[in-house]
């Protein structure tokens, strides 16, 4: 797991800006934001225990928002902060106040296992909860399950329907397995140029899987016309992000010259990265492997 770095703190703090922005007409709202801006220029500083101190009375208050804040410190602090049983509860706490990005996260932790028992049938429990209060990233995990039959009953239409309503809220891993499952008619009708839009979208968004298959068919005319120099704008984009299959398909078009002029040079420098990149994407740490179904202060929430 990569310990937060001051950018990441700096996100986290945008992430709790959004989800704590108080409606104009509440003033009680309003109160609850202003009680949180202590805990939120800690983390600005990178000061963790300031932050934790900041929070604890108002969650143990019963401010909601706290509890939430409180929960992903705790999660994702470096040691000796970290608290993975603290972050459940407080999670916890929030999740059955019906906060929902609470709820994902405790889904999240049962889907992992890590800081909760490795339960599916719990993980996708908390999962819906969260969607069907429209929260995206919950969306998108709530489909995957039923796409793979974990937790709940294996149905692809499901997951097809659970998908489109988080791609279309701009959530980019369900617009890149959306695009897929268009790519093969899975629990939809095989439509290649739905697939190009959407994994266009979920690209511009910086998902190398999505960048990959975005080349991919733009460099054999799959779902619109060939363009060659798009692709490979893709396909470096992708491999700079460290997608090891899109650095294969970039030494393959030096070789080839798809694209681009032949440069066996380039070609071989690809392939040497290829060999040197990591074969997991799962981010790991000392409290064991963590995926990407979170909502958290390394990434925005919807």
């Amino acid at each position: 797991m990569r310990f937060p770095s001051f950018a990441v703190i700096f996100s986290a703090i945008l992430l709790l800006g959004a989800f704590f922005s108080p409606p104009v007409n509440s003033q009680q709202e309003k109160e609850n934001f202003d009680r949180l801006m202590p805990a939120m220029g800690a983390l600005e500083r990178g000061d963790y225990a300031q932050a934790i101190d900041s929070l604890k009375p108002l969650a143990a208050d019963g401010t909601v928002e706290a509890q939430y804040a409180l929960g992903t410190i705790l999660e994702t602090a470096p040691p000796p902060l970290r608290d993975l049983q603290g972050a459940y509860a407080w999670y916890l706490r929030a999740g059955e106040a019906g906060h929902a990005a609470a709820q994902n996260n405790l889904g999240a932790m049962h889907y992992d296992g890590r800081g909760a028992l490795r339960n599916f049938i719990e993980a996708a429990r908390w999962y819906r909860l969260a969607a069907d209060q429209g929260h995206a990233v919950a969306q998108t995990n709530l489909g995957l399950m039923y796409g793979m039959g974990l937790g709940v009953e294996q149905d692809v239409h499901e997951m097809a329907l659970l998908l489109q309503k988080a791609a279309e809220a701009g959530e980019p891993r369900a617009q890149a397995q959306l695009g897929r499952l268009y790519l093969d008619g899975e629990g939809v009708t095989q439509n290649f140029a739905e697939a190009l839009k959407w994994f266009r979208a979920a690209a511009a968004q910086d998902s190398d899987d999505a960048q990959l298959l975005l080349a991919v068919m733009l460099q054999k005319g799959i779902g619109g016309p060939r363009d060659f120099e798009a692709a490979m704008a893709w396909l470096r984009r992708a491999a700079e992000r460290g997608n090891r299959l899109a650095m294969l398909e970039l030494a393959q078009a030096y070789e080839l010259g798809l694209g681009v002029v032949a440069d066996p040079a380039a070609a071989k420098q690809w392939r040497e990265r290829v060999n040197a990149a990591p074969e997991s994407a799962s981010r790991k740490g000392p409290d064991g492997p963590r995926s990407n179904q979170r909502v958290d202060p390394r990434r925005p929430g919807p």
